[in-house]
């Protein structure tokens, strides 16, 4: 068995730690946890100091107990949204992506990126898509991204995108003064469109889902290369997505208009 690089002992470390706090024991000294996990004082609490700066662990001031910290709350809420958001799209999606005869994924906003959580082909458009689920991809060349920044704040938009907007096809838009002029039309019209800006001959088009308080959490796209799916053809579809998008908000519980 090969070893374990330093970088990979010290997660496995902290992952034992947060893993030694249970809801009998929510609270714990440096002593105990180094008992529990088999690690040396000295580096629990160094690996506990780590963890407390990224709000992963909190200690009492009072007693000096650690507990589990608020962070973690907002990853299991995270993982809790994306569960649910997969398996209520998942069944509306595949029934899009085969009435449309095309590829149609489903995006969410992870830090300053865009990721792909799932992917429906249909049978007959069987087009190369190996790695995309789980795909990032940058926000300001992708559909996905404009549809679900375009209804972020502006100081919102400001902490995503980068200070420089890096180019990958002529396409890209690499202006920030341009960018937020789209974004506004996106804002408007309720869905992006994206020709050739990620990747020379793909197109894409993305529509906005919101959950049960309005807030845009994701996006349903539909993509294809575009010498078949062109620009005229985007403005085609876009009602089918509008609608899927629609559909797929309700069912989460947003009742309002977009």
């Amino acid at each position: 068995m090969s070893k374990r690089s330093p970088l990979v002992q010290s997660v496995e470390r902290a992952v034992s730690i947060l893993k030694s706090f249970s809801a009998s024991e929510p609270e714990l000294g440096v002593g105990e946890i180094s008992r529990r996990v088999g690690i040396p004082k000295s580096t629990v609490f160094r690996l506990l100091a780590t963890l407390e700066e990224d709000n992963l662990i909190s200690q009492d001031p009072d007693t000096g107990l650690y507990r589990l910290g608020i962070e973690l709350l907002v990853l299991a809420n995270n993982a809790m949204i994306s569960t649910d958001l997969q398996r209520v799209a998942r069944p509306i999606l595949r029934h899009l992506a085969r009435d449309l005869n095309e590829t149609v994924t489903l995006t969410i906003l992870d830090a300053q990126d865009v990721v792909n959580l799932e992917l429906f082909a249909s049978p007959e458009r069987m087009i190369m898509r190996v790695g995309w689920v789980g795909r990032r991809m940058p926000v300001h060349a992708t559909s996905s991204g404009k549809a679900i920044i375009a209804f972020k704040t502006e100081e919102e938009q400001k902490n995503i995108l980068p200070s420089e907007l890096e180019g990958y096809t002529p396409q890209t838009v690499t202006n920030h003064s341009q960018l937020k002029t789209d974004l506004l039309q996106v804002r408007e019209k309720g869905y992006a469109i994206a020709l050739e800006e990620l990747e020379s001959g793909l197109n894409a088009l993305a529509v906005p889902i919101r959950n049960h308080e309005g807030e845009v959490i994701a996006c349903v796209s539909v993509s294809g290369p575009s010498h078949r799916f062109t620009e005229k053809y985007v403005y085609e579809i876009i009602p089918s997505v509008l609608k899927t998008s629609t559909q797929l908000s309700s069912e989460l519980g947003y009742r309002n208009g977009f």
